[in-house]
């Protein structure tokens, strides 16, 4: 896979090169993942134009989508595809920023707690199925180049990588290193945060412990969501097809090389 280096966005990488269904390389080119884009500078615009892009996917509540827009290439369409319901969490906060995922904590709050629930969420609530259904419905076109992304590039797109590549016929050992690869780029956030807030009055031990629990991409939270996944419906492919109505046929036939 194909790290793609931006001043501000450091969790982007093309899925391409990862080995599929019968041996089969995904190509490269085709589907890149990661974070919003952005306060982008004039370098990072030329580098995603490089990318060809025909259609970018934002997996954000719809209320983040509009305050803390991508910026805009022309010819490329844009999708919002909401997978979990913060619009409410987010208004009230109002903050857009990266500090937005850190409205909820205290001294007493379960950070990993609620990020396992997220992922549930994320598969198995109507708004998450709705939107993981409309990514996998583009991705049947024909001759698209897709980006797509959440807020940090980790959760809600880490989740959509995982299972698009079971879908492609990746070893799932391969697609969790591949969604623990953004704990390379959230690292320095945690750092970064650490040090912002250490001399707040309400940071404790248990805040800091929620801190890495919603900035790192654990292993824990997509084994036990997809173990659940796998309990209800059988199997990953069975949810896949059931449930996202996704036609993993046509999917290994556009993104597989041949």
């Amino acid at each position: 896979m194909r790290k793609i280096l931006l001043s501000h966005q450091k969790n982007v990488r093309d899925i391409g090169g990862l080995t599929g269904f019968n041996g089969k390389k995904v190509k490269e080119g085709r589907i890149y993942r990661g974070g919003f884009l952005g306060k982008l500078s004039p370098e990072d615009i030329e580098i995603i134009k490089s990318l060809h892009l025909t259609d970018v996917v934002d997996f954000r509540g719809t209320i983040e989508y509009n305050a803390r827009p991508d910026y805009r290439f022309e010819g490329v369409n844009y999708h919002n595809f909401p997978t979990i319901r913060n619009d409410e969490e987010l208004k009230n906060k109002n903050d857009f920023d990266d500090s937005n995922l850190l409205w909820f904590l205290d001294g007493t709050t379960d950070g990993v707690g609620h990020m396992k629930r997220t992922y549930k969420e994320i598969v198995f609530s109507e708004i998450g199925q709705s939107g993981l259904k409309n990514f996998f419905k583009l991705l049947s076109k024909d001759n698209i180049v897709v980006y797509y992304h959440c807020s940090q590039g980790k959760d809600r797109a880490g989740l959509a990588s995982y299972l698009l590549e079971i879908a492609l016929g990746v070893s799932k050992e391969d697609a969790l290193n591949d969604y623990l690869l953004s704990n390379e780029a959230m690292s320095h956030k945690i750092v970064k945060f650490k040090e912002e807030l250490k001399d707040k009055p309400f940071y404790n031990e248990q805040y800091e412990k929620n801190l890495e629990g919603v900035f790192t991409a654990k292993e824990e939270y997509v084994i036990e969501t997809l173990a659940l996944l796998e309990e209800k419906y059988g199997s990953i492919e069975r949810y896949l097809k059931d449930v996202l109505e996704v036609d993993i046929n046509r999917l290994r036939e556009l993104y597989l090389e041949h």
